[in-house]
């Protein structure tokens, strides 16, 4: 089954054109390694893939109901949130509501049970207590810290975390741009 089909894609930013008539098809269950210079356009290729980038001409489609998760080269700046946290953001809307569960829990007895009532039945209606056994699966198969800052790990401890992130809604398509040996 095709995932992702690109067609005759095109892309340039002003005179310098990092896509010429591209296609592609990438299948189920396929790894595929795109290998070039600096410059010119593997990362590029990857936010189409990712739909984070619309290409000037040609056409992209996407299977119905596909998931796609991706590793970016850079680790976020900035980022004042615990890694059980980080990692349940890899599933959205549902993972920002798991995750302040999460959260209002870890207060114990100081917990607001008005907010966890509503936390819960939110989760309820997003079948998301699976989704909360997946994140904690993730976080103990990458035998990751979850009550740490994320932004006091070290490099290597910060890109296990956002693997995690992007495995965790298991994607039908991951990206990994330049993954390292962290």
């Amino acid at each position: 089954m095709v995932l992702v089909r690109l067609q005759q894609v095109e892309l340039a930013f002003g005179d310098h054109v990092l896509l010429n008539k591209v296609d592609l098809d990438i299948q189920s269950n396929e790894r595929v390694c795109v290998v070039g210079r600096n410059g010119e356009g593997k990362s590029t290729l990857l936010k189409i893939l990712n739909r984070e980038v619309t290409p000037d001409d040609g056409r992209v489609q996407y299977s119905d109901m596909l998931r796609v998760s991706a590793l970016q080269q850079e680790l976020p700046k900035s980022v004042d949130k615990k890694v059980y946290d980080v990692v349940a953001e890899g599933l959205g809307e549902t993972g920002e509501v798991i995750a302040a569960y999460h959260a209002e829990t870890a207060k114990g007895a100081d917990a607001d049970l008005n907010v966890m009532e509503k936390l819960q039945t939110r989760i309820e209606a997003a079948d998301g207590w699976s989704w909360q056994q997946k994140v904690d699966a993730i976080i103990q198969r990458l035998n990751l810290p979850a009550e740490s800052d994320f932004a006091r790990l070290s490099g290597g401890w910060q890109r296990r975390v956002m693997l995690a992130r992007a495995l965790v809604s298991e994607p039908d398509l991951l990206i990994l741009d330049e993954p390292t040996n962290h």
